[in-house]
C-alpha cells in the first residue's frame, strides 16, 4: 500500500528528496533543487575533532534545518514528533499512515535490512509512504528508490545514536489556509538567507572562511591522517557522491538559481547560475584530486586541490555577494 497517488520521487539528496515527496502529497509540485534553494540549503562546513579520524567537508546547512526552513518559506505547518520510546514511535507512525499521511523519518540506514552501507550515519532521511503488515515502504534516493524494511530493522534504525542523531524523529507537512506564498519572493528570501550565512560565518570553519581554512590544511593531509588512502577516498565520496548531486551541492544550487530566474523574470539569476555550474565543476575536480592523492600517496594532487579550493572560495564569495544584491 502506498499513500502517494503517483510514483515516488527519487532524487539526489535524502532530506530534500523526502521533502519533495511530502509536498507531492499536498499537491505542491516543486523540483528537488527548488526545494533545496527555498530552504537556503547551500553552505560550507569543515569540521574535525580529535575523535574524528577523517575531516568532514559539507556543502549544505545542518540536518533538520532544511525541513524547518522550507516550512517557513512556504507557510507550511511542520509537525515534528520525537520520543525515546520505540513503542511510541511506532504507534505514532502507524497512526499517521492510517490517517493517510506520508511521514518523513530520520534514521541510520546502516540498520535497515535492505542496506549495504558499511558506515554509520544517523542523519539520513526517508519518506515512509505506506506499510503492509510489519513491512514499511520507504522512499530512498538514487539508485535505491522505493524499498521495503521490516518493522524491527526500522525501529533499530530510527533509534540509533551518534553524531547528528535524533530519537525517532518523524515529521509531516500540512498546508494551512491561505495557500503558499509567492514563489519568486520565497526564492529571493532563500537566496538571501544562504548568502548572508555564507558571507558572515559565525566561526572560521564555515562559509568562504571555512573553504580557505581547509585549503590551507589540505597539503598536510597525507602526513596528518592515520589512514590517508581510506580517509581521502571517504572525503571524495562525501563531496561528490553522498547525496550532493555532484560538486558539493553546487549543481543543485545552480539549478535552483536557473528556476528562480524563470519564476522572477530576473535574468541575472541565470547568469549566476551559469557561474555556479562552473564552480560545481571545480569542486568535482577537487574531489578527484583528493581521491588521486590517496591512491598514489602523493602530496602533489593535494597541493593542486588546495589551489582550486582557494580559487573557489574567492569566486563563491563574489557570487554570494552578487546574489545578496539581487535578492533585495
Amino acid at each position: 500500500m502506498s499513500l502517494l497517488k503517483a510514483d515516488p520521487y527519487v532524487g539526489n539528496h535524502c532530506e530534500s528528496t523526502t521533502l519533495v515527496n511530502l509536498l507531492q502529497q499536498r499537491e505542491i509540485g516543486l523540483s528537488e533543487s527548488f526545494v533545496f534553494g527555498l530552504a537556503g540549503g547551500l553552505s560550507f562546513i569543515y569540521w574535525r575533532t580529535k575523535q574524528m579520524p577523517t575531516p568532514f567537508l559539507g556543502g549544505r546547512i545542518k540536518p533538520d534545518t532544511l525541513s524547518e526552513n522550507l516550512a517557513k518559506a512556504l507557510n507550511l505547518r511542520l509537525s515534528v514528533h520525537e520520543t525515546s520510546s520505540a513503542k511510541r514511535a511506532r504507534e505514532h507512525l502507524l497512526a499517521e499512515l492510517d490517517s493517510g499521511t506520508v511521514v518523513g523519518l530520520k534514521l541510520d540506514r546502516y540498520f535497515l535490512d535492505y542496506s549495504t552501507d558499511d558506515f554509520r550515519f544517523a542523519a539520513h532521511y526517508v519518506a515512509c509512504v505506506g506499510y503492509d503488515d510489519d513491512r514499511f515502504a520507504l522512499v530512498e534516493t538514487q539508485p535505491l528508490g522505493l524499498q521495503w524494511a521490516s518493522g524491527e530493522s526500522l525501529a533499530t534504525a530510527r533509534n540509533a545514536g551518534g553524531p547528528m542523531s535524533s530519537r525517532n524523529r518523524a515529521f509531516t507537512l500540512d498546508l494551512p489556509k491561505g495557500g503558499i506564498p509567492d514563489l519568486g519572493e520565497a526564492a529571493r528570501k532563500g537566496i538571501r538567507s544562504a548568502a548572508e550565512n555564507f558571507l558572515n560565518p559565525p566561526i572560521s570553519n564555515f562559509g568562504y572562511k571555512g573553504m580557505h581554512k581547509v585549503a590551507d590544511l589540505m597539503p598536510q593531509w597525507l602526513d596528518d591522517l592515520e589512514s590517508p588512502a581510506d580517509s581521502l577516498s571517504e572525503i571524495c565520496t562525501i563531496m561528490e557522491d553522498a547525496g550532493t548531486g555532484g560538486g558539493l551541492f553546487r549543481t543543485m544550487w545552480a539549478e535552483f538559481l536557473a528556476e528562480t530566474a524563470d519564476v522572477t523574470g530576473t535574468g541575472e539569476f541565470k547568469e549566476v547560475s551559469d557561474m555556479y555550474r562552473q564552480v560545481s565543476k571545480t569542486w568535482t575536480e577537487v574531489a578527484g584530486l583528493v581521491q588521486e592523492a590517496g591512491a598514489v600517496s602523493s602530496p602533489e594532487p593535494l597541493r593542486d586541490a588546495s589551489a582550486l579550493v582557494h580559487e573557489a572560495a574567492g569566486e563563491e564569495q563574489r557570487l554570494m555577494q552578487r546574489l545578496l544584491e539581487l535578492s533585495d
